[in-house]
């Protein structure tokens, strides 16, 4: 190694607090904390965060399996491992498609329905310790920019210049 690289190295290391992913990581994880807390005071002791990304993507009649998984941008079979998980917790259940057999179509439950109005409530709890933290403006501001940055992605992804693949499962449990 040479001294030139001993001093990149050194630099980058007292740079790592500012790199973005380490920054956007690091807010996930206390944007999660916060959300498990404020889901567990409401009694939601089993229920974790990213099972919330299947029940916001259930329209109120019912959705296929495959269309919740495409909506969350994840795999079929996570999909339905996390729609299991679901069910067996009481906040979904399945019907056979009508239209194709072998289809299921997921249901909000009563309880599912409750666990994404606590949901809303949850995400403004979430903005206002950010808001404590950052103040308004800058949470705004904040919002504002991670918006342009997903809708870039999402125009990349439409217009074929990145792929979107889907996510395992494994980078939604806990």
């Amino acid at each position: 190694m040479t001294e030139e690289d001993v001093i990149k190295l050194k630099q980058f290391r007292d740079s790592k607090n500012r790199l973005m992913g380490r920054l956007l990581n690091r807010s996930y994880r206390y944007m999660s904390t916060l959300a498990v807390k404020f889901l567990n005071e409401r009694g939601y002791n089993n229920f974790r965060v990213g099972q919330i990304v299947a029940l916001v993507n259930i329209d109120v009649e019912g959705t296929s399996v495959n269309k919740i998984a495409q909506k969350a941008g994840m795999t079929k079979q996570g999909m339905s491992k996390l729609i299991k998980e679901l069910a067996d917790e009481g906040f979904v259940y399945t019907e056979k498609d009508p239209s194709d057999a072998r289809a299921l179509i997921v249901k909000l439950t009563d309880l599912g329905v409750r666990c994404i109005l606590d949901w809303k409530a949850c995400t403004e709890y979430i903005d206002q310790n950010f808001e404590e933290v950052i103040g308004a403006e800058q949470l705004n501001i904040l919002k504002d920019i991670l918006r342009n940055l997903v809708d870039k992605y999402e125009e990349m992804i439409e217009t074929g210049e990145v792929t979107c693949e889907p996510i395992p499962l494994a980078f939604i449990k806990k």
